[in-house]
Order: structure tokens, then C-alpha cells, then sequence
């Protein structure tokens, strides 16, 4: 395999993580803004946007921080790839619906849900597929985790 290939899951560590970090950051500062943005999906059942508001933003710069620093690896791109899912599958309810809302996503402020995010956040799928599925498990630490069956 091409040197350069055995590299890119580790590129897409670090590129997932900075994303998640900066994503989850600026909704961790302004949570209630984050809380109505998630309201404006009506998706969830009415006052749980709050404690999504709350939780979502931590998990994800922990998920972030442990895709970025090679620690329980495996954990954190599955949790990205649920996380990356659940986010597709709600811009995608909300356009199929006719909603014109903010997507809530933290990384550009005003943004509105489209294809484009529906797009970008299937890159970010791909991205942790391509993580879970690595064949070289390089620069990272505990668990450490190998294909071994018992």
C-alpha cells in the first residue's frame, strides 16, 4: 500500500478532531442558543433540548480531544460516526419537512441546514470509517485494542 495511504486515517484523526473540538466549543459557550437550535427541529421531546444542549457539546470535544491525542481511538470514531449519523439524519428530516432553520452545527454561525451539510457531514462519516477501519494502528495509547478473538 502507498505510504502515503497508511497516513491518512491518522490525517483524519487529527482533521475529525480539531472539527469536533471547535465544533463543541463554541456550543459550550452558548448553550442556550445550542438548546434552541436542537428545539428548532422538533425532534426531540420538549425540554430534553436542554440537557442535549448541555451534554452534546463536552462529549463532543472529549471525542475530539481523544481522536486527536491517539487515546481509546477505536471509542471515539465509533461515537463520531453514531454522533455524524444522528446529525445527517436530522438535517435531512428537517429539509424533507420544509424547515429553513439553523443547523446548529457550531462551526459557522447562521448556517442553514442544506445539502451542503448534509455533504459535509457524510465526509465526516467517511472520515470515521476510515478511522474504525484503519489497518495500521499508529500513535496511539490505551486501549490499544487488536483483532485478537478469544
Amino acid at each position: 500500500m502507498n505510504k502515503y495511504l497508511l497516513h491518512l486515517p491518522i490525517v483524519s484523526r487529527v482533521l475529525l478532531g480539531i472539527v469536533l473540538i471547535i465544533a463543541g466549543a463554541e456550543k459550550i459557550v452558548q448553550p442556550a442558543e445550542f438548546a434552541r437550535a436542537i428545539g428548532n427541529y422538533h425532534i426531540m421531546p420538549y425540554g430534553l433540548e436542554n440537557v442535549m444542549a448541555i451534554i452534546l457539546p463536552w462529549l463532543e470535544v472529549i471525542i475530539g480531544s481523544a481522536l486527536i491525542f491517539g487515546f481509546m481511538v477505536d471509542g471515539a470514531a465509533v461515537l463520531s460516526l453514531g454522533m455524524m449519523t444522528v446529525f445527517v439524519v436530522a438535517i435531512s428530516s428537517a429539509i424533507l419537512r420544509g424547515y429553513n432553520i439553523e443547523c446548529g452545527c457550531g462551526l459557522k454561525s447562521g448556517e442553514m441546514v442544506g445539502m451542503g451539510k448534509i455533504i459535509e457531514d457524510s465526509i465526516y462519516i467517511l472520515m470515521s470509517l476510515l478511522i474504525i477501519f484503519r489497518s495500521e494502528k499508529k500513535w496511539e495509547c490505551f486501549p490499544n485494542s487488536t483483532s485478537k478473538t478469544i
